[in-house]
Order: structure tokens, then sequence, then C-alpha cells
């Protein structure tokens, strides 16, 4: 996977289906950058960075979580800087820590789950790393030359959903939060079409999904039914 920029300041590493790995992003601010995402594996969040030297960008001094789901967040002891992460996630990633001591959940993990298992053969799973920036329902960042929103929206795939917005490029990065619910399979209309208002009221071109990559903002709506 290559890094592909997509505005003037926000890049994105593709994601990649043959391992279930999200995409990454990345906003270069003049005072700091931000990547998006903690990635599955420290070996997701090395490319990552090599793809980062390749452009000749920094590592990012910070890394925003969309939410807390492993393939999001078990690359996180490797990332550099420090970690943000709304406070819905933060506690659910305190609890999966705490699922994770038992060596009995780790292997139905791996069973129930199989890419985990790819990522992590013969070697156990890092320990969760949670965010040391906390916040909650809304965070603006101020970069200099770009500004950063993160808020919490309720959204049918995950209780802790974070959408991550650039106005000044115009770009919105949902996370997989458009997808069915990571319990029970089932789409909540209701939370869905809520959601899709949410999106369809923020002025955005671009929109990032973490396992189908980059759509238009039109084309994202239109095969959602809106």
């Amino acid at each position: 996977m290559r890094l592909e920029q997509i505005s003037e300041h926000t890049w994105y590493l593709p994601p990649d289906d043959q391992k279930d790995r999200p995409m990454l992003g990345y906003v270069a601010g003049e005072n700091f950058s931000l990547a998006i995402d903690g990635g599955f594996s420290p070996d997701q969040v090395e490319g990552f960075y090599k793809e980062l030297k390749a452009a000749n960008l920094p590592k990012p001094d910070f890394t925003a979580l969309t939410h807390w789901h492993w393939d999001h967040t078990l690359g996180l002891p490797a990332v550099s800087g420090l970690v943000i992460a709304e406070a819905r996630t933060n506690e659910l990633l305190r609890e999966e820590r705490k699922r994770l001591e038992s060596p009995a959940y780790e292997k139905r993990l791996r069973k129930s789950y199989i890419f985990v298992d790819e990522e992590f053969p013969h070697v156990p799973i890092p320990t969760i790393r949670t965010g040391e920036i906390e916040f909650r329902d809304h965070l603006t960042l101020y970069m200099g030359n770009v500004t950063t929103e993160l808020f919490y929206v309720e959204a049918p795939h995950t209780p802790d959903s974070t959408l991550i917005y650039i106005p000044e490029d115009k770009v919105l990065f949902l996370g997989d939060a458009s997808l069915s619910s990571f319990e029970t399979g089932r789409m909540d209309r209701e939370k869905m079409n809520a959601f899709l208002e949410t999106v369809r009221g923020l002025d955005c071109d671009i929109v990032l999904l973490g396992h189908e990559g980059l759509l238009s903002k039109e084309d994202f709506l239109y095969y959602n039914g809106f």
C-alpha cells in the first residue's frame, strides 16, 4: 500500500482487505502532525511510517482514534507521540485490556477473529494502550495552518464512534461508523439515518471509511440511500 495525498494537508494509507487492516490517515500542520487510527499491529504502523518518511513527512506527534476495535488499536504500542481518545473509547479499551489478561479470552479471540492470529503469530497480543489525552464529546486541534475537529457521534457500528473533520480541506474521516453493529451484525436504521444526517450537514467533499477507503460525500450518501 502506498501513501496517497488527498488534499493540501491530508494523506491516507489505503486499507488492506487481505489482512483486514483499516486505512490510516495523516494531517500535516505547521505546528504538529496528527495520525488517524493506531493500526492493527506494530507491523502496519511501521509500514505506515516508512511511507511517511518516503514522502518527507515526520512521524505524527499525536494519533487520534475513531473507535476501540482491535484492528484500529492493537498497533498503538508502536505509535509515535501521544494517543488521543474520546472518553467512551478509552473506557472500552480499558475493559478490553482487562479481558485480555485471561489466556482463555485471548484464545477465543484468536479463534473467532483469525486476522488477529495472523497479525500476531506465535507471539502474545500486545498490552492495549489507552489514550494519554482524553476528551469528552468534542475536541478542536489548532495545528497552525489547519484545524482538525474530533467529535463523538452516535452511529450503528459501535457506541464510541469519533469522526475526524478537517474543515479547511473539506475532508471527513468516518472510521467504521457506518457499518452494521459489531455486536449483533444488524443495521440500526434509526441510528444510521441520524448518522447520515450528521454527515450531510458537514461541509466536506471527501469521506474516508476505515475499510472502504475514499469516496466523495455525494457517493457515500447515495450508496446509503440518502
